[in-house]
Order: structure tokens, then C-alpha cells, then sequence
């Protein structure tokens, strides 16, 4: 969503607002009370109650309310809300949003409060740091990073010798080496599908931004808030559509309806898709292993996200219960090791590095690519980027655009979004 598209929301939606009044300031007992919004569902929101319930147990001062908030509607009724001053005072922002409600002006700034409680922002992932601060100011704290990696049916790669000793997947690191992987697979196993991933949509899109970056494609947009220029080398960018078509036909189904259930079922060799995985296939006793893409090409990228919490400004507010939402923020960071339950991986080196974290299966076989991840451009487009990024590659992969004639239509829709 645009910056123009997000001031027609503070104009045309607040109906939205209806029962979205704010709850008291202070719970029966005097504790200071803090609403507290987010957008997880299934295994995710589960493991992020459990946090905010030991957050509570864990001091008598502040009581913070967990409040589950539609995924489709959520940023709209975000915007929505902290514009009429009835927004929550923490709420979760994907770092490709924090840009938007930046310029907006609908978020408090970080630095001050961070300092006053000890929280550190070069404990996170360089990148991560690099991702949070927009135009000199940090304005969310990331609490993970998400990449897009690959599940293999664990049972199948054995049964095709494609597991080394440690059981992780035998890849030949170079373009042809990746593809070879799942053309043995398919010797092996013709009635399974090789890999499950739709022939349209984000998951394209994420294999697609991988292979740009390693292959060393520039940033999509320059680094400029509200009017960035389009950077992306459209000569890379039809190259890694060319590597990504290769595979569709021969290797991947086109148009599979289910891939999650495709892989669950023990239909397909493997799927393509970000850890929130981990979490769903451990608790269906499903045979996999998840590891990251290799690098196949002559920079190490990865794709990826990162859920951030942020503090949405609002007009009447105390020092104190600014300094106990801060105080909240840091305790989630903190807690990584919890949060990494549903699959992300923590946001701080230290989290990840420790042998609590290296012990937990599946993560730690992935986890090594959190330095790796090449977050969105900060400028307001990134959203309608996006969106103009992916139904281009849609066409192309549909076959109904070569991939020159499908890139050179994603940078004439670029230009339009940013005009």
C-alpha cells in the first residue's frame, strides 16, 4: 500500500472504528494496562500468547492485553485507529510496512526510549539494524527474521541417496547442480511432485528476489523515503526469471492447487516457502528436513521478512507507560528462543548462537542465513512494488510473457506506482 493509498484509508475507512475504543488505562489491581496488536494466526499466535502470558507472570507492574486483529483488514484498521488516537499502544508491523507508517507520521520514534531501557539495536543482525532505521531514526524493533527456504520430504531423499550422513540434503552448489537435485529425485520418485510451489503469487516472487540478489542485481528502488528512483538491473532481474521459468513444466506441476497439502500428504519430494513451516510439520509428524537455499550464483542473498514491533504515536500519554511499552518490546526481543518455537529465527546473533538455540531441531539447520537476508527497499512503494512485481512474474511463469517482455512490463508498472 502507497503512501497515497494509505491517506485515501485515513479518509474513507474509519467506519472501521466502530467498537475499537480504548480499553482502561489501568487494570483493577493498578497495574498499567497496554493493548498490545497483532496479526499471527495458526502455530505462530499461539507461541506469541504464551510470551505475553509470561511477560505478566513476570512482573506486577504492567499488564499487557493481546489482541488478535484480522491479517486482511489489519493494516487498514491500524492506520485507521492510531489516526483517531484509538490505536493500540504496541502493535506488529512487517519491516516492509514500517516505511509507510513512517511517513505517515504514526509511529514514535525509538532512540530515546530504546537508551532508557537498555535496549541495544546493534545486538540485532546487521541487516536487521540496517532495515530498522529510517531516515536516522529507529522506529520498530525486530523480534525475528523469516526467510524463504526449502522442506524435503525427509523419507523420499533417503530412499533417493540424496542425504549426506547428517541427513541434510546433497546439492551440488551451481545452477545446474540445484536443478540435477530434484530431476534425481523425480527418477526416483515419478509419481511425486518435485516441488510444490504455485505457479503464481508471493512464493514466486520471494524465489525470484533470491535469485536476483545472488546474482548480484542492484537494489530495486534507491534510498530515498517518498521519491526513490527505480534501480533494479533489468538485465539480472530477466535472468533470474529465466532460471526460475526453467524449472516450471519439467520440474514443477503448473497450477498445483495445495502445495501445503501437496507436502503434507507425502505427495511431493519438497516445497518451497517460509519458515512458518517448521512449526506446522513438526506438530504433523511429518518426515522433513528445512535448510536454506544454496548459493548458486556469485553473491550469498537470501529473501526473507521480519516481524517489528512498533509504538504507534498517540496524543495523550505518560512518560511511564512509554517507558513500560518500551520496557515490553525489549522483554519480547529478548525472547527469541521462545519465539523461535513457530520457526522464525531470533533476531540477535546472541539468541541464535547459543546452545539452547543450536539444539532446537530444523532451526539451526537454517538459521545460519539471517546475515544473508536482503530486506525491501525503505520507500513508501515497496508494498505496490511488490504487487507489480509479482503479477508480472505470474505472467511469465503462466507462459503468457517471456520473461524480457515480463520484466520490461514490471519496470514500466514500477514507474507508474512511483510517479
Amino acid at each position: 500500500m502507497s503512501g497515497t493509498r494509505l491517506s485515501f484509508v485515513l479518509v474513507c475507512a474509519l467506519f472501521l472504528l466502530t467498537g475499537c475504543n480504548e480499553t482502561e488505562q489501568t487494570t483493577s489491581d493498578g497495574r498499567i494496562s497496554l493493548d498490545y496488536w497483532v496479526l499471527f494466526g495458526g502455530g505462530d499466535l499461539g507461541y506469541m500468547q504464551d510470551i505475553v502470558q509470561d511477560y505478566n507472570n513476570s512482573q506486577d507492574e504492567v499488564y499487557v492485553n493481546i489482541i488478535l486483529q484480522d491479517f486482511d483488514d489489519y493494516y487498514t484498521k491500524l492506520v485507521t485507529s492510531v489516526a483517531a488516537n484509538r490505536g493500540p499502544d504496541i502493535a506488529v508491523s512487517h519491516a516492509a510496512i514500517v516505511p509507510e507508517l513512517v511517513n505517515q507520521g504514526l509511529t514514535t520514534p525509538l532512540n530515546d526510549l530504546a537508551e532508557d531501557v537498555g535496549l541495544d539495536f546493534d545486538s540485532f543482525y546487521e541487516n536487521l539494524q540496517e532495515a530498522m532505521e529510517i531516515e536516522g531514526a529507529y522506529h520498530a524493533v525486530p523480534i525475528d527474521s523469516h526467510p524463504f527456504i526449502m522442506y524435503i520430504n525427509s523419507d523420499l531423499a533417503d530412499e533417493a541417496n540424496l542425504l549426506d550422513e547428517e541427513g541434510l540434503p546433497i546439492i551440488e552448489e551451481t545452477p545446474e547442480g540445484f536443478r540435477q537435485f530434484f530431476m534425481d529425485a523425480m527418477e526416483v520418485h515419478p509419481d511425486k511432485t518435485s516441488i510444490a510451489i504455485p505457479t503464481n503469487g508471493h512464493d514466486v516472487y520471494r524465489w525470484w528476489w533470491m535469485t536476483y540478489f545472488q546474482m548480484g542485481g542492484t537494489p530495486i528502488f534507491s534510498d530515498d523515503l517518498t521519491n526513490p528512483e527505480i534501480t533494479i538491473d533489468q538485465e539480472i532481474a530477466v535472468e533470474a526469471a529465466e532460471y526460475v521459468l526453467s524449472f516450471y513444466g519439467e520440474i514443477i506441476p503448473m497450477h498445483i492447487s495445495d502445495p501445503y497439502e501437496t507436502f503434507q500428504s507425502g505427495n511431493a519430494f519438497s516445497l518451497f516457502t517460509g519458515v512458518w513451516g517448521t512449526g506446522i510439520w513438526e506438530s504433523a509428524d511429518l518426515p522433513f528436513v528445512a535448510v536454506p537455499f544454496p548459493q548458486l550464483f556469485e553473491e550469498e542473498a537470501a529473501q526473507g521478512g521480519s516481524h517489528t514491533l512498533i509504538i504507534p504515536i498517540k496524543e495523550e500519554t505518560t512518560d511511564e507507560r512509554q517507558r513500560a511499552k518500551m520496557e515490553f518490546i525489549e522483554y519480547v526481543s529478548d525472547n527469541g528462543l521462545e519465539w523461535a518455537e513457530a520457526g522464525h529465527i531470533p533476531s540477535k546473533p546472541e539468541i541464535v548462537e547459543s546452545s539452547e538455540f543450536q539444539e532446537m531441531p530444523y532451526r539451526s539447520d537454517y538459521a545460519n542465513i539471517a546475515p544473508y537476508i536482503v530486506y525491501p527497499d525503505q520507500t513508501i512503494y515497496q508494498s505496490p512494488a511488490e504487487t507489480d512485481i509479482s503479477r508480472s512474474l505470474d505472467e511469465i511463469m503462466a507462459g503468457r510473457l517471456t520473461p524480457e517482455q515480463g520484466i520490461e512490463s514490471m519496470i514500466n508498472d514500477l514507474e507508474v506506482t512511483i510517479r
